[in-house]
């Protein structure tokens, strides 16, 4: 599903223009990844394991843009790439259609203005408009700050994965199964 453009003001006064992302940004969608990947060990892969090339970044935006029961939205501040949303399926069958994950994500430079609250705003907002009734995610066991955004949006811990993330290091980290009804 596409997101019409829409223009929010930062916490620093500065402008964040949200949009989905469409096949031009293929290149700085991969470079954002990397970077937010590599920033934190929050993210679910390391910023070495894209690879995907921008035909298929690309390919893959339009399919998102052209299906109506998923959406990506992206933030731009001051045309970086600084942060995105994206709500997905969790299956087209009938038993679980009802149900959708979220994944989001900032670069650590932009954090603390108000943009994860945003992309977290307009998302759900798509999800229940895409008839959803229900959005999962899953959270690093000490991603505090993530799931204070979260608690802030109704959502609820539902369970706790254990081990579910290892670090290269050997460090295991528990999962943080958090969910909402709308």
């Amino acid at each position: 599903m596409y997101f019409t453009e829409k223009e929010i003001k930062l916490k620093n006064n500065t402008k964040c223009i949200l949009r989905s992302p469409n096949e031009q940004d293929a290149e700085a969608m991969i470079s954002y990844l990397c970077q937010a990947s590599e920033e934190t060990h929050f993210m679910a892969r390391y910023g070495k394991e894209f690879h995907i090339s921008p035909e298929e970044e690309a390919n893959m935006l339009r399919k998102i843009a052209e299906d109506d029961r998923q959406i990506m939205i992206a933030a731009f501040v001051e045309g970086v790439l600084a942060g995105n949303i994206g709500i997905h399926p969790v299956s087209p069958h009938i038993k679980m259609k009802h149900r959708t994950s979220l994944g989001i994500a900032v670069l650590k430079k932009y954090w603390q203005l108000g943009i994860g609250s945003a992309l977290m705003t307009e998302g759900l907002d798509m999800a229940e408009k895409m008839g959803f009734s229900q959005i999962e995610l899953g959270v690093y066991s000490d991603n505090l700050k993530a799931q204070s955004l979260y608690k802030k949006f109704d959502f609820k811990k539902w369970g706790t994965i254990q081990n579910a993330y290892r670090l290269v290091d050997g460090t295991y980290y528990d999962e943080i199964v958090m969910g909402r009804i709308f």
